[in-house]
């Protein structure tokens, strides 16, 4: 069973369930939980939309049928299944993803996605420089190295090539085979401040300082061009690799040269693809793959399949450190309009860090909205009180202090300790880095929580939606972990079980009629003559199937093989066989083998063996199980249902 699966049909089930009644008219209680008519009628109305017409169900069937999910339910709860380790992560993994896109700004968002939108319509050729920042830094040390940046963009700006000058200074290692010179990029595929920075310098400018996670970088643009989009190719790889000898290389070339001159002679490319290829990963799918765009694939082959211009063109073999590729084009595209490639955006955005962006914008909104208020004062005096002591695991917050107020909003306050517990917490990723680092870090991770939690809680209480798609979630989960429990795992594992209903219930698990053959078969069309000619006589009748098959062995090869079956009356095998002279069919030929087929009975109700329907008796097991399972249920907590009440729910919904 679909985990995922189950829980979304679970919570169409029961959605709506705990909504706030506008009317408080209690149709039913089923063991302690009342439910009313509002509820109920509006969860048979959603869901008698989403049914076809075949699936609906009378209001009798559909009342039962919550009955018995609020009944699992309620048996969840009572063995404990809601205060699990995994209940409580699976359910707090689900919140966050509820709640995530409502807690950005939603403006701030649509600016980023347009401005994405319209850098991928635009590629950007940029070399940098970068100076690197240590993760330890602290304030003195950043404005130093931000200070030695703005010197050699100082050399730039008088005269010196950026070339020379990325070479001498850069901490970017591939500037000894660039200098520095990126290529061609385009959206999410440098950091976003970095990326910013060569979208926003004109051609032939340099930029100020950015800051990245890596460092200061120095922006030169060199062109601008139009996107090229993105190809979808097949391709023929010859392995062939770097550390290759000069003879494995020469091989290599050689077969793919070879394979190319068959390309030529248009043999077909996804056939060749299946043979020759040594991409395990697109051979057997004729070498097809996936779309891509610039920056996704090595330099080489990327050159060669963007250079095709029309499907069907192929490249000659081109080499790249994984070997030799022969590259077919089999369509292009373009970016695609706004509105078809926004909910892919979407979903790069939120991986990428400009996401956080409209997130600290939304937090900035918050602060303001609460009325933030920050005590810089405590936060220097959090810096003063580390020592040593905190690097080997020993510190503590002296007590005077814990209640000190550091920050607070919406009214409540939070103190040094919370801090405190914040630093002990990211011990193990603070090491060696100096206490202001680490407060000032630790602090702003703190408020973000803080403030986001805060939020999150104030959402659901106030969002009736996310509430109680929330709640539905929750009675999801303990519904496929109660009915795990109590069919899927066991009508799988309790084998004797399934014996027992197997052979309890062997009358449905049978053919209605079955017909018993035997086929007599041997490559030598003169041992099946005699065969067919000796299990008719006086002494072959009644005889064995190991004697008839001992009459037939030449130097220890069984030149006659006797194949027993059971098959239906209309199965392509007997065709006739009613009307067999001697109950034995004519003799056939197949593929070199000789044949001939005698009937032996035909045999009424006839046991299908468990081996041969063990998925169906499994299914079978698992509704008899779920069944006397609701029974006890339905014996151990109380249901009652309001019967004036459910009149009127059967008034207004038929």
């Amino acid at each position: 069973m679909n985990r995922t699966f189950f829980i979304i049909v679970a919570c169409v089930l029961g959605s709506l369930s705990s909504i706030a009644q506008t009317k408080d008219e209690i149709l039913l209680t089923v063991a302690g939980e009342s439910v009313s008519r509002y509820v109920f009628e509006q969860i048979y109305l959603k869901n008698s939309q989403m049914m076809a017409d075949t699936d609906k169900k009378s209001l009798d069937e559909y009342l039962d049928l919550f009955i018995v999910y609020k009944l699992k339910v309620a048996d969840a709860k009572a063995q404990g299944l809601n205060k699990t380790t995994d209940f409580e992560e699976e359910l707090a993994s689900y919140r966050k993803q509820l709640v995530q896109p409502h807690l950005i700004d939603k403006q701030e968002q649509e600016r980023l996605l347009k401005e994405a939108y319209g850098r991928l319509k635009k590629e950007v050729n940029a070399s940098h420089i970068l100076i690197a920042i240590p993760e330890n830094a602290t304030p003195e040390d950043t404005t130093a190295i931000y200070n030695k940046t703005i010197n050699i963009r100082n050399r730039i700006l008088s005269g010196e090539a950026f070339e020379s000058v990325a070479r001498a200074t850069s901490d970017d290692p591939s500037v000894k085979m660039n200098g520095g010179n990126l290529g061609y990029f385009s959206a999410f595929q440098m950091v976003y401040p970095f990326e910013n920075a060569a979208y926003n310098t004109p051609v032939g400018q340099i930029s100020m300082p950015i800051r990245s996670r890596f460092g200061y970088h120095i922006v030169k643009v060199n062109s601008t061009r139009p996107s090229p989009g993105q190809v979808k190719v097949s391709h023929i790889m010859i392995a062939s690799p770097q550390n290759a000898t000069s003879e494995q290389s020469a091989s290599a070339k050689h077969l793919a040269d070879s394979v190319y001159a068959l390309v030529l002679t248009n043999e077909n490319f996804e056939r060749l693809a299946q043979q020759f290829s040594q991409d395990p990963g697109s051979a057997q799918n004729g070498g097809e793959l996936p779309w891509f765009g610039m920056r996704q694939m090595p330099p080489q082959f990327e050159k060669a399949a963007f250079s095709l211009q029309n499907p069907g063109e192929v490249t000659p073999p081109v080499q790249t450190q994984f070997g030799w590729h022969i590259i077919k084009l089999l369509d292009k595209r373009g970016v695609g309009s706004f509105d078809e490639v926004a909910p892919e955006l979407k979903a790069r955005l939120a991986r990428d860090e400009r996401g956080r962006v409209s997130q600290q914008v939304f937090i900035e909104q918050l602060k303001q909205k609460y009325n933030f208020e920050l005590d810089t004062n405590a936060l220097q005096t959090m810096v003063l009180l580390l020592d040593s002591s905190y690097y080997d695991g020993s510190w503590s917050l002296p007590s005077m202090y814990s209640n000190r107020f550091i920050f607070g909003f919406a009214g409540k306050s939070h103190t040094m300790s919370e801090l405190a517990h914040k630093i002990l917490k990211d011990r193990n990723r603070n090491i060696d880095v100096p206490f202001a680092v680490v407060v000032d870090r630790c602090y702003n991770e703190l408020v973000t929580e803080t403030i986001l939690s805060y939020e999150e809680q104030k959402l659901i209480k106030e969002n009736r939606e996310i509430k109680y798609l929330l709640m539905e979630y929750y009675d999801g989960i303990l519904l496929f972990e109660i009915m795990n429990q109590n069919v899927w795992a066991r009508s799988s594992s309790d084998e004797k079980g399934l014996e027992e209903f197997y052979q309890k219930n062997i009358l449905s698990y049978s053919w209605d009629e079955r017909v018993y053959v035997q086929k007599f078969s041997s490559t030598h069309r003169r041992t099946i003559k005699r065969a067919k000619r000796y299990i008719t006589s006086r002494r072959g009748q009644g005889a064995s199937d190991q004697a008839i098959v001992n009459r037939y062995i030449s130097r220890g090869d069984t030149l006659l093989a006797i194949d027993n079956n059971a098959v239906m009356p209309n199965d392509d095998l007997i065709k006739g066989y009613a009307s067999w002279e001697d109950q034995l069919s004519e003799t056939k030929e197949n593929n070199g083998e000789y044949y001939f087929i005698r009937y032996t009975k035909t045999v009424q109700n006839d046991p299908i063996p468990l081996s041969e329907i063990r998925g169906q008796v499994i299914a079978d097991y698992q509704e008899y199980l779920e069944q006397q399972w609701v029974e006890s249920l339905r014996q151990k907590y109380p249901v009652e249902v309001n019967k004036k009440v459910y009149q009127k729910v059967i008034s207004n919904l038929n």
